[in-house]
């Protein structure tokens, strides 16, 4: 049976790999190919010295951010009033809504994250209802045990498809982790919601809506200090 150390090293090499060709052409693909890079069958390691560990592996965005949950605001068809409602003409002359959103202040467009009970609410001048229950971080906080080992890929290709390839470059042993340090997070803006709203630019739905997807981003050394310790393995 191996041991942290088995694992560190077994990472290195795979580092040393450079970027390997997805092995699913899906959004899970990071973590099938890191699995089957490992040689392990599904998201968890048994190790001796330290008891199981849950796998799990996320892709670094520009500037080393992390999108640890992705998940438009209820109630369903909120991210289209939005669009209606503040929509902005880009560079091209097409409509677009792209918007970073903070919990200790007003972004441009006056919206504002407010937590309140079991959700946080995106506040805004002209009165959208929109919020997310805060189980959108259940996928974050709920694993199997009470450790996590977290490995941070780079990428190149399209998200999700067969061109994708990820090159595994840090690995951290993560533990403690709990909701009230979401919340901290989203108060001292650590933790922002990412609009990203726009059309297709060519194809047969050019011109028409397109979501691009509503992202909780953090960066990666914040997310780090979301749990009580963590230690670097790569």
């Amino acid at each position: 049976m191996e041991s942290v150390q088995d694992i560190k090293e077994r990472l290195l090499e795979i580092k040393s790999q450079g970027y390997v060709q997805t092995h699913r052409a899906h959004d899970t693909g990071i973590g099938k190919t890191l699995e089957d890079l490992l040689g392990i069958k599904e998201n968890n390691i048994a190790l001796p010295d330290i008891g199981e560990i849950e796998l799990k592996s996320k892709r670094l965005d520009s500037g080393s951010m992390l999108t640890i949950a992705t998940k438009a605001p209820k109630p369903r068809g909120t991210n289209r009033k939005l669009y209606n409602n503040y929509r902005r003409v880009d560079e091209d002359g097409d409509y677009c809504l792209h918007t970073t959103s903070y919990g200790s202040k007003c972004n441009n467009l006056s919206f504002r994250l407010i937590l309140t009970g079991d959700k946080i609410i995106l506040d805004n001048v002209k009165k959208v209802e929109a919020y997310w229950p805060l189980s959108v971080f259940d996928d974050v906080l709920k694993f199997k045990s009470n450790r996590i080992l977290l490995v941070l890929a780079k990428t190149k290709g399209e998200r999700a498809k067969a061109n994708e390839q990820f090159h595994y470059t840090e690995a951290y042993l993560l533990t403690g982790l709990d909701m009230d340090r979401f919340k901290v997070a989203i108060a001292t803006d650590k933790l922002k919601v990412d609009t990203r709203i726009g059309v297709y630019k060519s194809g047969k739905n050019a011109g028409k809506y397109h979501d691009h997807g509503t992202g909780f981003r953090i960066n990666k050394k914040d997310y780090l200090y979301l749990f009580d310790t963590y230690e670097k393995l790569i």
